[in-house]
C-alpha cells in the first residue's frame, strides 16, 4: 500500500521512471527489472540522431538493477560521445490487485561534443503491462514519463540549465525468452522516435 501511494504521488507530480539518458533519445526502459540485458538502439531526436548500447544488470536484489549507456550522437553536423548510468527499482509487478508493472529510477547522462557538453539528470517511472500471445510471443505496451534537469555548457560561451518533461510511449515485442524488439516515441520538451533490439543471455530469467 505504501509503495502504491508513493507511486501515485510521484505520477501526479510527474517525476516518473528513470534511466540514464544523455541525449534525448527514448529510454527503452522495460517495465520489469532485468537480471541481465544488452540493448542496442537507434533514435532520431530533435536536432540529430543517436546510436546507443545499453547494459542492464541485476544487483543481487531481484528488485534492483544498474543500467549503463554508451553511444554516439550526431547533431547539427557535430558528433558527440554519450555516457550514462542509472539505478532502477521494481515498485510493483502486475497482479490481480495491481494490474501494472512499474519501475522507478533516476540517473545521470553526459553527451560530449567538440565545443559543448549536455548533462542530463532524469528521474521517473516506467508503467506497463505484459500480454502473452501465442507461442513464445508477448507484447508489453508502456508509458515512461520523467523529469530531467538539463545543463548545456559551451566552450567559451558559458552555460544554461532548465528542467524538462519527457514522455515515452511505446511497446516491447518479445520474440522469445532471449530476444525483444522495442519501439518508442518521446513527446514533451524534446521529441524523438526510436527502435531497439534487446538480448538476454540464455539461462537468465
Amino acid at each position: 500500500m505504501r509503495k502504491t501511494t508513493l507511486f501515485i504521488a510521484a505520477l501526479i507530480a510527474l517525476p516518473a521512471a528513470l534511466d540514464a539518458q544523455a541525449s534525448r533519445y527514448p529510454s527503452f526502459q522495460p517495465t520489469r527489472i532485468a537480471e541481465r540485458e544488452y540493448n542496442f538502439g537507434l533514435a532520431d531526436f530533435d536536432g540529430g540522431t543517436a546510436l546507443v548500447a545499453q547494459w542492464r544488470e541485476g544487483l543481487g536484489n531481484p528488485r534492483l538493477q544498474f543500467s549503463g549507456d554508451v553511444g554516439i550522437a550526431d547533431g547539427n553536423g557535430d558528433s558527440g560521445l554519450i555516457i550514462g548510468g542509472s539505478l532502477h527499482y521494481q515498485l510493483t509487478t502486475a497482479s490481480q490487485d495491481m494490474p501494472f508493472d512499474m519501475v522507478l529510477g533516476g540517473g545521470l547522462g553526459l553527451t560530449m561534443f567538440e565545443n559543448s557538453n549536455l548533462l542530463r539528470l532524469p528521474f521517473g517511472v516506467a508503467v506497463g503491462h505484459r500480454f502473452p500471445l501465442e507461442g513464445n510471443f508477448a507484447i508489453s505496451p508502456f508509458v515512461h514519463p520523467r523529469l530531467s534537469y538539463d545543463r548545456v555548457s559551451v566552450d567559451g560561451g558559458g552555460s544554461a540549465s532548465e528542467t524538462n518533461l519527457d514522455l515515452d510511449i511505446g511497446a516491447s515485442f518479445e520474440l522469445n525468452a532471449q530476444m525483444q524488439i522495442r519501439l518508442a516515441a518521446t513527446l514533451g520538451d524534446g521529441n524523438a522516435v526510436g527502435f531497439s533490439f534487446a538480448w538476454t543471455p540464455r539461462g537468465l530469467r
